[in-house]
């Protein structure tokens, strides 16, 4: 897969997913003051780094987060932090489907977002290693 392929794939899958009602590629911090304001519960994520491994594993560093508003004084930051909560476990459990072409990492660790950015936007948000094994290698290298 190519990076387009991986960025279109991941946000797919996003927009898959019945809860989430905008989905982003860009961090909330890119996204914040663009002058379009998104519906939430919201999902984004960016893709800017991974590796070139051997064997012709290429790695896609994919970070994600699920946020929604919390209230004014963050009356709803448990329950907002529980249901991004789930949606992530959603995610990561789609992204390990067998019938995915890429594998991703054993353990995913997510982080609590809260009353962070503008908003009073509380969520999660986690780091997942997306791989996969090209079918080229240096022999399929266009040449002049």
């Amino acid at each position: 897969m190519t990076y387009n392929q991986v960025v279109t794939e991941v946000e797919n899958l996003l927009k898959s997913h019945a809860m989430l009602n905008t989905v982003r590629f860009a961090s909330p911090i890119e996204w914040i003051n663009w002058d379009d304001q998104p519906v939430f519960p919201l999902a984004c994520f960016t893709l800017n780094s991974g590796g070139l491994n051997a064997g012709r594993e290429q790695v896609y560093q994919v970070n994600l987060w699920f946020l929604d508003k919390s209230g004014k004084d963050g009356e709803f930051e448990t329950e907002v932090t529980s249901d991004m909560h789930s949606i992530c476990a959603d995610i990561v459990s789609k992204m390990r489907s067998k019938s995915q072409e890429y594998t991703i990492d054993t353990n995913v660790s997510w982080t609590a977002v809260s009353e962070k950015y503008e908003d009073y936007l509380t969520g999660v948000t986690c780091t997942i290693n997306l791989s996969i094994v090209s079918k080229f290698d240096a022999c399929n290298m266009p040449t002049i």
